[in-house]
């Protein structure tokens, strides 16, 4: 609110009037509504599933947190792989255009090979990332944990190394999740990033509520592989699926 305040009194440009609103479209209001309130919905069901696994780790006792917050926090962390903003409205006009008939075969089909060929390349470099990110914590895996906690104490240490080697290990996977989901909604596809993260959340809740209390902190250290391995599958399914993507055929 304090920054939205500033803006409007600091940068004039940024300043509304009535004559901002005439040339309003209500397509493009749907469409930019819809995209907004699945990225928000999906950000919502990640994090609600996220907290409901932190309150299970939370009853294991501080070391172990300690340990799970050293292995989340280093480099070799799970990472969200993002897609420029700019590509994705990029992917938009292209779609539009090829949905519209505005380009001849020819021309529809080189875009379309154009974003194939992007995101090949795109899941291509987040795995070779995976692999490097792999051998380093087979490698210096407690040399990171010591550099984020500074603790010497075993059970940090070898919690903390057990997550990272058993979660890099598949770290191909939300490699493949990322990229996927965030093209999905770039061609104007809401619902199945949405029902993929809703798949994450309810993952989550029945470890947080099975696994964990039967397992304890090994019980963590497999739920994320898990998940990930649900959530993939419909938007596998639906990116083979999708017309557009089919547009050059």
């Amino acid at each position: 609110v304090i920054c939205c305040f500033y803006m409007i009194h600091k940068y004039e440009l940024l300043r509304l009037n009535k004559n901002d609103f005439k040339d309003l479209e209500s397509k493009m209001i749907k469409e930019m509504l819809a995209t907004g309130m699945s990225m928000g919905f999906m950000s919502s069901l990640v994090n609600i599933g996220s907290l409901t696994l932190q309150t299970a780790i939370n009853k294991l006792g501080q070391e172990i947190i300690v340990a799970h917050t050293a292995a989340r926090k280093s480099i070799l962390d799970k990472y969200q792989v993002k897609i420029n903003p700019r590509a994705i409205r990029e992917l938009n006009s292209i779609y539009e255009y090829i949905a519209n008939e505005k380009l001849a075969p020819e021309n529809a089909k080189r875009q379309v090979d154009r974003i194939k060929k992007g995101m090949k390349l795109a899941i291509i470099y987040t795995c070779v990332w995976s692999t490097f990110a792999m051998i380093a914590s087979y490698t210096i895996g407690p040399q990171l944990v010591y550099m984020v906690t500074g603790s010497h104490k075993d059970v940090v240490i070898v919690n903390a190394t057990n997550y990272l080697k058993f979660n890099t290990i598949f770290y191909y996977v939300p490699a493949v999740i990322s990229i996927v989901r965030n093209v999905m909604q770039g061609i104007g596809d809401q619902i199945t990033p949405l029902v993929s993260s809703g798949l994450e959340m309810v993952g989550k809740v029945v470890i947080a509520f099975t696994l964990v209390p039967l397992m304890g902190y090994a019980g963590v250290i497999v739920a994320e592989p898990i998940v990930w391995f649900i959530m993939v599958i419909p938007l596998l399914v639906q990116i083979i699926r999708t017309p557009k993507l089919k547009a050059n055929k």
